[in-house]
């Protein structure tokens, strides 16, 4: 795909920041990154049950857009849990060791349409986006969420890409 991402975002656009839990017991389903539904109502603007689906575009460092797919939101009976899968790379990719986390920064280019970018441990702008996460209060219960605007994002992460490359 590898398509350029237009710079038609002009910074004021809300972005979600939050760390990735472990999921499962110890089998590679982390990348089904759990959210809570405050998270899921106030930022995707999805409800447990809702059959509509978002657009979710991963962008490469250099802004473009990697991968394009269509996801619905998955309600987990067992904790009551909503879910979305995104890609971090391999599939069998293993989560990093305690106490580390992945990071998911993700800006709502459109309605129901969502870039992202994805910071293991040892990704450059991991830390200053870890920073910023928790520099605010969270939303809702679980692991640290936080909605900022694409300007915070860019301000703490320079290179983060998400408004589109040359």
């Amino acid at each position: 795909m590898n398509q350029r991402v237009p710079d038609l975002l002009t910074g004021t656009e809300v972005a979600l920041i939050g760390q990735v839990g472990k999921a499962g017991d110890g089998l590679p389903r982390w990348q089904q990154v759990h959210f809570n539904q405050e998270v899921s109502r106030q930022f995707f603007n999805l409800e447990p049950g809702d059959d509509r689906s978002i657009t979710l575009e991963k962008i490469s460092p250099t802004g473009r857009v990697a991968e394009r797919v269509s996801k619905k939101l998955v309600f987990s009976e067992s904790n009551k849990n909503p879910k979305i899968e995104f890609h971090f790379g391999s599939r069998y990719m293993p989560y990093p060791a305690d106490p580390l986390r992945p990071l998911l920064v993700v800006v709502e280019s459109a309605y129901l349409t969502y870039r992202y970018r994805t910071l293991m441990p040892d990704d450059s702008g991991h830390g200053a986006v870890e920073q910023l996460l928790f520099a605010g209060p969270s939303l809702g219960r679980g692991l640290h969420r936080r909605i900022v605007t694409l300007d915070e994002v860019e301000a703490a992460w320079p290179q983060a890409a998400l408004r589109g490359g040359v």
